[in-house]
């Protein structure tokens, strides 16, 4: 490998963990869930929940380049997928508030499903799509395959691991309180799903075109 060959595979590099970096501190659905998952059952299903990117972004990667490709107007895609995803964020945002009112603190507890779930959120969010849509599939078609293989790594890695770190960091600051407070926040974390869903719903509803 060249060295002008290895400053670009840095560069990639570098700019994909920064993205990731960045969309793991946004605000957002997914975020919110991980934090749930990881207050509410345990730091293994809270990761388990963090990882969802792994799993969808890899057909939203294909879809987005397909469009990019093959379509030249994508609102009606990028519409249906935010009025399904506000309604089952909705949904989730529901069960959240309707958790018990009262929570160990230990989140020793270790039900199943937050990956699948998680998924299903990713996957009816429109902002994976959008940025590999647009920034992402950018930076994949200017590079090799290679590099666009890093970019794609990089980014998803640091975009998993940033979720879990702020969950994990958040549940450490949530263990100062008892179980009736420590169950309050958990229930908190039902508004900004509703907000999101709000949010996704208008969007999807706005630009709609028949």
């Amino acid at each position: 490998m060249t060295g002008k060959n290895t400053r670009k595979f840095m560069e990639f590099a570098l700019v994909a963990l920064t993205f990731g970096l960045v969309a793991g501190l946004k605000p957002g659905p997914l975020g919110v869930y991980v934090i749930h998952q990881t207050m509410s059952q345990s730091n293994r299903q809270g990761m388990l929940a963090s990882m969802a990117p792994l799993i969808t972004d890899g057909p939203i990667i294909l879809l987005a380049l397909v469009l990019t490709l093959a379509v030249d107007d994508i609102s009606w895609f990028i519409s249906g997928i935010s009025i399904v995803g506000g309604i089952y964020l909705a949904s989730i945002a529901y069960k959240i508030f309707s958790a018990p009112s009262s929570i160990n603190p230990s989140g020793t507890q270790d039900s199943k499903g937050s990956l699948g779930t998680a998924v299903k959120i990713n996957l009816l969010n429109p902002s994976p799509y959008l940025f590999w849509l647009t920034i992402g599939s950018s930076y994949i078609l200017m590079g090799t395959v290679l590099d666009g293989g890093i970019f794609i790594s990089c980014a998803l890695f640091s975009l998993c691991a940033t979720k879990y770190i702020v969950a994990i960091s958040i549940k450490s600051l949530g263990k100062r309180f008892n179980p009736r407070v420590y169950s309050t926040i958990l229930r908190s974390l039902s508004f900004p799903l509703l907000i999101f869903s709000v949010q996704l719903l208008y969007t999807g509803i706005s630009t709609w075109r028949i």
